[in-house]
């Protein structure tokens, strides 16, 4: 029995272990990711471009982007960026060699069955949820206050916020992105891409550093495909470094929300600080209500100014 008890025991630890692991990028982050994820760096020219136009007004700021997923996307996505050809993908071929037998006439059917193949790909080779982390060498929320403007006075405000005031200041920055919809729902981008939000909060943590997190769902239409993306999204600020991580689940995402929490726990803490607030005992209760008798007796001419002070200096002593 013993024997039987302790073979479960390392049975359900080896298990564990193999479903999480801790990776290390580059010495700038560590997160916690299922066992199958490695990561790559974007070194491509078109990224940095787009990157250094973004970052070119302000001096010396540096970003790195890096894509976080299982190994057999995150190696596709490698090939495509070393310039091979995805039609020599497998997976790909396979879906196009499929598609070519189906000889579809309805377009949308064609894109509904694109997606639907995709899918079973996807859950068959455990390709969940995939993750772009970015991080700056600078705090973007110094830089910005610093700016001043619009932008930067927002910030200033924020900064100086508790949690129940940063509750009531979300309301109104929701409000204020979902305009355009009235829903106090949906983002439009563009033509064809629109998130919805489900959670958008900003608060503090207990070490008093703002941190932005958000989840719902990303839709996108290109013609006839039409695609129904999960996110979450953390941004935050730790040590004078700007920290960002966008997740889009596919597949099997129950328990996305969950892994995506596991994952930048040990980038930063989102327990959020708590404000202590000071009770009024018994003794101040008296207090209060003798004060306000004599304020009646006052203001009602029972009590003269110097009565009335002298009486109050008394109470108070």
């Amino acid at each position: 029995m013993k024997f039987f008890l302790l073979f479960l025991f390392f049975s359900f630890t080896l298990l564990s272990s193999s479903f999480s692991k801790i990776l290390n990028i580059e010495n700038k982050i560590q997160i916690e990711v299922p066992a199958s994820h490695k990561f790559i760096k974007y070194d491509n020219k078109e990224v940095k471009n787009s990157i250094e136009e973004f970052v070119q007004e302000y001096e010396g700021m540096e970003i790195d982007v890096y894509l976080v997923g299982p190994k057999k996307y995150v190696d596709l996505e490698q090939a495509i960026l070393d310039g091979e050809d995805p039609m020599n993908n497998e997976y790909v071929r396979s879906i196009m060699n499929k598609f070519k037998r189906k000889n579809f006439k309805d377009e949308v059917r064609a894109g509904k069955w694109m997606v639907s193949e995709a899918k079973k790909i996807m859950k068959k080779e455990k390709i969940d949820f995939i993750t772009y982390a970015l991080v700056s060498n600078q705090s973007w929320i110094k830089i910005s206050a610093d700016e001043g403007g619009e932008l930067g006075d927002m910030i200033n405000e924020i900064q100086t916020m508790d949690n129940q005031e940063l509750k009531e200041a979300t309301k109104e920055i929701r409000e204020e992105i979902t305009k355009l919809s009235g829903n106090n729902k949906s983002i439009p981008i563009n033509e064809s891409m629109t998130i919805n939000l489900s959670k958008f909060d900003i608060a503090k943590n207990e070490n008093d550093e703002l941190f932005l997190k958000s989840n719902g769902k990303l839709i996108m239409v290109y013609g006839a495909i039409k695609l129904d993306v999960r996110l979450n999204v953390f941004i935050a600020e730790h040590k004078s470094k700007t920290y960002a991580f966008i997740s889009a689940c596919y597949v099997d995402c129950s328990k996305f929300n969950s892994k995506f929490n596991n994952m930048i726990k040990p980038v930063f803490s989102t327990i959020k600080k708590t404000v202590k607030t000071k009770t009024i005992n018994s003794s101040n209760n008296d207090l209060i209500e003798q004060l306000e008798k004599l304020n009646s007796l006052f203001k009602s001419g029972v009590l003269t100014k110097e009565e009335f002070e002298k009486a109050k200096k008394k109470i108070l002593n």
